[in-house]
C-alpha cells in the first residue's frame, strides 16, 4: 500500500515537474514573441535613423568639399588682388603726411633713382587697417599698390638685392603682400629655403606658392615643401 502511494507521489511530482516547464516555455515564447513584437517598431525607428544619419553624412562630406574649394577659390581671388601689392615696413608712423600715395612715390624714386624710368604710379597707399599702435609699439606697414604690375616687379627685384634698405634715418624693409592663407604656403618652404641658403643654392619662389631651384644647370619648380626636401637630401647630402 505505501509502494502504491511513493509511486502515486512521485508520478503526480513528475507531472507537476513537466507541467511548470512546459508553462515556463509556453510563457517564455509568449515572452520572446510579445518582446519581438515590441521592438519591432524600434528596430525600425533605428534602421531609418541609421539611414538618415548616412545621408545627413553624405550631404556633410559634400559641402565640406565645397567649402574646401569655395575657400580656395576665395583666396585665390584675395591674391590675385593683392599681386599688384607691397608692403613696406619700418616707416614711422605719420611720417607720409596727408597723402601716403604721394609719399610713396617719392620715396621710391628718390630710393631706386635711375632703376626707375619714371615716377611709379599708384592707384593707393595706406596704413595696415588695424589700430593706431602706441608709441612704443611697432608702427603698421604701408600697403602700396601699383597700377602696372611690373613696375612693382621692378620695386621688389631691387629690394631683394638690397639688404640693407634705408630712409631718413629708418631701416625699411618691402614685402609682397600675401593674404594669411598664401603667407602660409610661402612660410611652408622657409625651412628649405634656409638649408639652400647655406649650400649657396640659386632659388626663388614662384607664384601663388611655387618653390625654383637651380642645381646643376637644371632647373626644378616644387609644388611642396616636401618635395623640395626630398630634392634637397638628394642632391646635397651631409
Amino acid at each position: 500500500m505505501a509502494d502504491n502511494e511513493s509511486v502515486s507521489a512521485q508520478l503526480t511530482i513528475e507531472s507537476l515537474v513537466k507541467e511548470l516547464e512546459k508553462f515556463r516555455k509556453d510563457m517564455t515564447g509568449e515572452f520572446i514573441t510579445l518582446l519581438n513584437s515590441s521592438l519591432e517598431p524600434i528596430r525600425d525607428r533605428i534602421t531609418q535613423l541609421e539611414q538618415d544619419v548616412n545621408a545627413l553624412q553624405s550631404k556633410l562630406t559634400i559641402m565640406e568639399k565645397e567649402d574646401t574649394v569655395l575657400k580656395a577659390n576665395v583666396d585665390a581671388l584675395v591674391s590675385r588682388s593683392k599681386r599688384h601689392n607691397i608692403r613696406v615696413v619700418g616707416l614711422p608712423e605719420g611720417i607720409e603726411g596727408k597723402s601716403a600715395r604721394e609719399f610713396m612715390t617719392n620715396l621710391l624714386s628718390e630710393l631706386l633713382g635711375d632703376g626707375l624710368v619714371e615716377p611709379p604710379e599708384l592707384d593707393r597707399a595706406h596704413r595696415s587697417l588695424r589700430p593706431k599702435p602706441r608709441t612704443e609699439e611697432a608702427p603698421r606697414p604701408l600697403i602700396i599698390r601699383f597700377h602696372r604690375y611690373i613696375v612693382k616687379e621692378t620695386v621688389m627685384r631691387w629690394a631683394k638685392s638690397h639688404k640693407v634698405i634705408s630712409y631718413k634715418g629708418h631701416q625699411i624693409k618691402m614685402y609682397e603682400d600675401f593674404s594669411t592663407e598664401l603667407a602660409k604656403k610661402h612660410a611652408a618652404f622657409n625651412k628649405i629655403k634656409s638649408l639652400l641658403y647655406k649650400q649657396g643654392a640659386r632659388f626663388g619662389m614662384l607664384y601663388p606658392a611655387r618653390l625654383r631651384v637651380s642645381c646643376n644647370g637644371v632647373e626644378r619648380i616644387f609644388d611642396s615643401p616636401e618635395a623640395a626636401e626630398s630634392f634637397y637630401r638628394q642632391n646635397f647630402p651631409n
